[in-house]
């Protein structure tokens, strides 16, 4: 009596270069990749290597990694690491290409910790564009806040509008004279003098 062979279930062969012209990219990705992004991390692949594998299934075609052909036929290179998946049902593939890509964009940034590290590399001269934020956000990153617009300027000699004839208020805004400040003891005593006087 033959003893039956237990059905092969999932399995992951290990990690090796194919010929990039092998690797097949899903024609229903649904994953889009701007020309910028693209550039930018062929740049990444000719300056740190290729350090995060393509994932394909059994015929070749991608579950992971659209993104890092683009680029690597962009950076100009002839193979890339691969890992290559066996046996996943067609739901499971067709999981793993979105969650591989969405579940990324729920993580954030501590903007604190993230500031200091870009300040860290601006000082000693690394190229910031790399690192793939925009520009409004490494101003961001790399400025020190100044006053708000409303108060663009501190000290005694800030230029003003309007002057009280009376008392010499000045302020800045609209022309109607604004609430009379509280007045001083001395103030007050020099207004009784002068009352007492008529």
């Amino acid at each position: 009596m033959t003893k039956k062979k237990a059905a092969a279930g999932p399995r992951i062969a290990p990690q090796k270069p194919w010929p990039l012209a092998k690797i097949v990219p899903h024609p229903r990705n649904a994953r889009t990749h701007p020309p910028a992004q693209v550039t930018l991390l062929a740049a990444l692949l000719k300056r740190w290597g290729a350090d995060q594998p393509i994932v394909v299934d059994e015929d070749g075609v991608i579950l992971k990694g659209h993104g890092r052909r683009l680029a690597a036929l962009e950076a100009g290179m002839k193979t890339f690491p691969v890992v290559q998946r066996f046996g996943l049902p067609e739901a499971e593939k067709e999981a793993m290409r979105i969650a591989d890509n969405q579940v990324a964009l729920l993580a954030g940034w501590d903007n604190a910790l993230v500031a200091s590290s870009v300040a860290t590399l601006k000082l000693a001269g690394y190229p910031l564009d790399i690192l793939g934020f925009g520009d409004a956000q490494l101003v961001q990153f790399t400025t020190t806040p100044g006053p708000p617009s409303q108060f663009p300027e501190f000290g005694e000699n800030i230029k003003t509008e309007h002057e009280c004839p009376q008392c010499h208020y000045r302020w800045s805004g609209s022309s109607a004279s604004p609430a009379p400040a509280p007045e001083t003891p001395a103030k007050e005593k020099k207004a009784r003098e002068k009352k007492a006087k008529k």
